[in-house]
This record gives structure tokens, sequence and C-alpha cells, in this order.
């Protein structure tokens, strides 16, 4: 009588391994594909509620000419996303901001798509962003409120945010609104300061703060500085602690702390009526200054002798 021999083969443990092995793989791709489905239903979600409340500012807008504080409450955001802004500075501008599971965009009056992260804080953050659309114009968040601003987002490299233009008369300034003039209405040919902003609008750069100084045109007569984050753009005395890293213009920087012939290694301050804004050292000649309140000059005693008169002087920060 034959005996038959039953193969009853299983699994080994190296293929049961291999088998787990598999299976895990694939439940982590399902994961992770259902987890990017979601992160991008909620990306659509987010931008589309966006453009819904801008939708809505721009109807408020067309009835009282001025964009409200606030979105209309005719428009309800989606469950989970919570929407922030509105207008400001007479309802003239608006940003909103639009936050889901960590997800963030904002949308601004001159923008006709939602850009990644908050309302931006300064030329240089709209820059980096990839938002920028050339020099000009653009609404940023100034400590939660839109403030509209102009951007070079050619020279060095970009970035800067105009904090002042000075093209005179002297009579424009004094020791008020040489920290806030026309703050309202960007310009880069009439008098205009937002000085007292700066200092929450500069960008930390390898604990760094940069700032940029220019007359007669954009890149010219004058050079890029840098200084310690920590310094102030409303000093009212001279601290000579900043480094030019790039010059415009063949001048000499004066290194001296009085008696100045040009610009020097000081952050342009805040001194006396004749003295509004300058790079001088605090005594003896005042070359170095982009802004007086004294006649005479036209519209600063800048540098001598080859930029005594520049017309326009601008001043910047990134």
């Amino acid at each position: 009588m034959k005996h038959i021999h039953k193969n009853n083969s299983g699994f080994t443990i190296v293929e049961l391994i291999v088998v787990i092995a598999v299976i895990g793989i694939l439940a982590g791709a399902v994961i992770i594909g259902y987890g990017s489905w979601r992160r991008t239903t909620q990306i659509a979600q987010v931008k589309s509620d966006l453009n819904g409340a801008a939708s809505a500012m721009a109807s408020a807008q067309n009835f009282s000419n001025s964009y409200p504080t606030t979105v209309p409450a005719t428009f309800t955001p989606s469950s989970g996303v919570t929407i922030s802004g509105g207008g400001q500075y007479g309802g003239s501008t608006f940003c909103i901001k639009a936050t889901s599971n960590g997800i963030i965009y904002h949308i601004t009056n001159g923008m006709t798509v939602p850009a990644v992260g908050s309302c931006t804080t300064s030329c240089f953050s709209i820059l980096n962003s990839g938002a920028s659309t050339g020099s000009g114009v653009y609404t940023i968040d100034y400590m939660g409120s839109p403030l509209q601003v102009y951007c070079d987002m050619v020279t060095s490299g970009g970035g800067w945010t105009l904090i002042l233009t000075n093209p005179g008369p002297y009579t424009s300034w004094n020791l008020t609104n040489i920290y806030s003039l026309n703050s309202s209405a960007p310009s880069i040919s009439l008098p205009y300061s937002i000085l007292n902003k700066a200092d929450n609008i500069k960008t930390d750069i390898s604990n760094k703060l940069q700032y940029r100084i220019d007359a007669g045109a954009f890149g010219t007569w004058g050079g890029v500085w840098e200084a310690p984050f920590s310094d102030t753009f409303v000093g009212t005395s001279p601290v000579q602690n900043a480094t030019n890293i790039e010059q415009y213009g063949v001048w000499t920087i004066d290194v001296s702390t009085d008696s100045t012939q040009a610009l020097t290694n000081i952050v342009p301050w805040v001194g006396n009526t004749t003295q509004l804004l300058s790079s001088w050292g605090g005594t003896g000649n005042w070359w170095g200054t982009l802004v007086t309140g004294s006649s005479g000059w036209g519209p600063a005693p800048y540098i001598t002798p080859e930029m005594t008169t520049p017309g326009k002087i601008w001043y910047w920060v990134r």
C-alpha cells in the first residue's frame, strides 16, 4: 500500500516579513496620497474663499466708494476656514488672510490670484514669496493692517520698500512730519515719509538690517548699507556702525564723524530743524544729509563736490 505524502508548505518567516512590508508600503502610499489630496482640496477651498471675500469687498466698495474695515457679513467662509483683515486708510485698499489647518493664503485689492502666506509685511517678503509683478505700489500687512507702499523690485536685487522721498522744497519738512508725511500715498516724486514705520518693515538678514540711499535716479549716487538689526531708523544721535556693501557712483564715503563731505557709515538720524535727517556726525560740516529744513539746497547738502544738488533723494529699507 502506497503512502501519499502531502506537501503542506506555508509562508516562511522571510516571506511573511516581505508580505507585511509590501502591505505597509501600500498602506503608506494610500495615506500619503490621501493626505496630499486632502491638502490640495483645502488649498483650493482657501483660495476660493479668498476670491469670494474679495468679491464681497468689491461689491461693498461699489456702494460706498471705499472698502469696509472687515469682510462683509454677506460672505460666509467654508467650515474650517478663518478669514481676517479688511480695508484701511480711508478704505482705499484691503488685505485679507485665510487660514485652514496651517494653510495660509492672502489676497489684496491689487491681486487677481491669492498668494501663499500672510499678508506680506515688506517689499522684500513680496519678492521672496514670488508675488512680485515689478516695481510699483503694493499692499503690505503693517502690524495687522493693510498699508500701501512703493516697492523697487529691480535695483540691487530688489525687494526695497521706500521709506522717504525728498524732492524738496525745504519748507515741506519739519521735526514732526519727517517721521510721517503723506504716508497713505507712496510717491517717488513728491515729499513722502514712513520713517516711523521702517523699524517694523525691516528684515532680519543674518542679524543685520539693510538700507539704501540714492539720488537723481534709482541706483545712482548712493549705495547699500547694512547695520546691526537692533539699530533704529528713528535714532536721534549718530551711531557709526553701518557698513557699505554696494556703492553707486564714484565718490568717497566719509569715515569722519564731523565736518563731513559725503554720506557716511552712520545710519541716518533725526537731528535738529536744519539737519532733519542726516548721516553726518553731529558737528561741523553737514554734507551727507537726506532732508534739511534749511533753505538754499536742492534738496539737501548731499555729496560734495560730485553731487551737491541731486534734485531728488530716496531712502529705502529691505
